[in-house]
């Protein structure tokens, strides 16, 4: 959890008043408990831009950081703003009701546009939980390692993986391609508990590439705290994607020896050679390949090689281990002239266990999902913020 929790609350625009920025010294206790509550699975990450209509942000201690007429996250805050959690519970007025669910429904859309599985990152991660205690993978007894890009928008899902299993040691590099190696693997699995009856480890491995997709259904466009414009992600599968263009039509200059890497940009020669070595050039499109795909295939190359890196570091006889892969997407505002919030997503793509030697391929989705109000208070929020309007009546859009 954060040092600080924080909490924002936004006047939503009716057709006959403007958005106005509400005192958090205005509100009485019992009028944020009265406040609308949403009802979607997906975690928020909430930022108020500069410039933001109709939205406070509030610390714990009633301080408010107000700069240039908008009201953004404490200096104290994680580097993409303060986390929050969507409140399921029940909303007093039926067309705001509504309103709440059409907005979350609108804004799931776009990202399931292009990944139809995709749940909210909590949700999942329950849904993974659930599952792995089945096995007796908990966080008593089991290490987690993780592979997710370099990228420190990915830190939501690497922070709730450590709530789940307490610190996780880092395998990866950039794009999520891991650069650790047998011996970075072996490490890590090393400092796991061991069972004090049986002796017996338990690692929970989770790789996942991520993908941005605002708000406007715009893949790769994020926006980033402090700077202005449309940032992107993944860089690096963005940076990437051209060369498959070039890949197909044979003008594309790089060593594909297998231990050949650029020794100034080292991560970036390996994600690069292990990409184009995992794809036939007959099969990419004259256009190349969009950063979907591009996406697609990081998940791809990355569940191959974590199979080979297991298959030579992992002893079944003394070990059970667990891998969980899929897509983080990242889905903030299309705009910094409008405050929304930024939710998180997983695609999952696989989910396994091995168990004294036998392997156990799983759905993670076929676990029932949390319900909003279990979700809340998993995340240990205790305040609650209005949603914007759907998209008919957003501003600026």
């Amino acid at each position: 959890m954060p040092t600080a929790m924080i909490a924002a609350r936004a006047m939503v625009p009716s057709s006959s008043s403007s958005a106005a920025v509400s005192s958090p010294s205005s509100s009485s206790s019992s009028s944020r408990k009265t406040a609308a509550k949403a009802s979607s699975h997906a975690r928020v990450m909430m930022m108020s831009h500069h410039g933001a209509r109709g939205a406070a942000v509030v610390t714990r201690a009633g301080r408010v950081q107000r700069m240039g007429g908008g009201y953004l996250a404490p200096m104290n805050a994680k580097a993409h703003g303060p986390r929050f959690h969507e409140y399921g519970g029940f909303d007093i007025d039926p067309e705001l009701q509504h309103n709440r669910v059409a907005y979350i429904r609108e804004r799931c859309d776009v990202v399931t546009k292009e990944f139809p599985n995709a749940v909210g990152m909590d949700d999942f991660l329950f849904r993974t939980e659930v599952m792995l205690r089945r096995f007796g993978f908990t966080a008593d007894n089991s290490i987690a390692l993780t592979s997710l890009c370099r990228d420190e928008i990915t830190f939501p899902l690497k922070n709730a993986i450590h709530d789940i299993f307490g610190y996780s040691l880092d395998v990866d590099g950039l794009g999520g391609v891991i650069t650790a190696g047998t011996t970075g693997l072996a490490a890590g699995l090393s400092h796991s508990p061991t069972d004090y009856a049986t002796g017996k480890e338990r690692y929970v491995l989770f790789a996942l590439p991520h993908i941005a997709i605002d708000a406007e259904g715009r893949v790769g466009s994020i926006l980033r705290a402090g700077r202005q414009g449309q940032s992107c992600a993944c860089g690096a599968l963005v940076k990437m994607q051209p060369m498959f263009k070039q890949y197909k039509e044979g003008k594309l200059d790089m060593k594909m020896e297998e231990c050949a890497h650029d020794p100034l940009d080292p991560e970036f020669s390996i994600l690069t050679r292990r990409m184009m070595t995992a794809v036939e050039k007959e099969k990419i499109p004259n256009g190349g390949l969009p950063l979907v795909e591009v996406t697609r295939l990081a998940d791809r190359v990355i569940r191959s090689d974590l199979d080979k890196l297991i298959q030579k570091t992992v002893d079944v006889s003394k070990a059970d281990y667990a891998v969980v892969t899929g897509i983080q997407i990242h889905s903030t505002t299309a705009t910094n002239r409008t405050w929304h919030p930024n939710l998180e997503f997983i695609s999952p793509t696989s989910m396994y266990v091995v168990k004294d030697g036998v392997r156990h391929d799983m759905d993670v989705l076929a676990i029932d999902p949390p319900t909003p109000r279990q979700l809340f208070h998993i995340a240990g929020g205790d305040e609650i913020f209005d949603l914007p309007l759907p998209r008919r009546s957003w501003p600026g859009l």
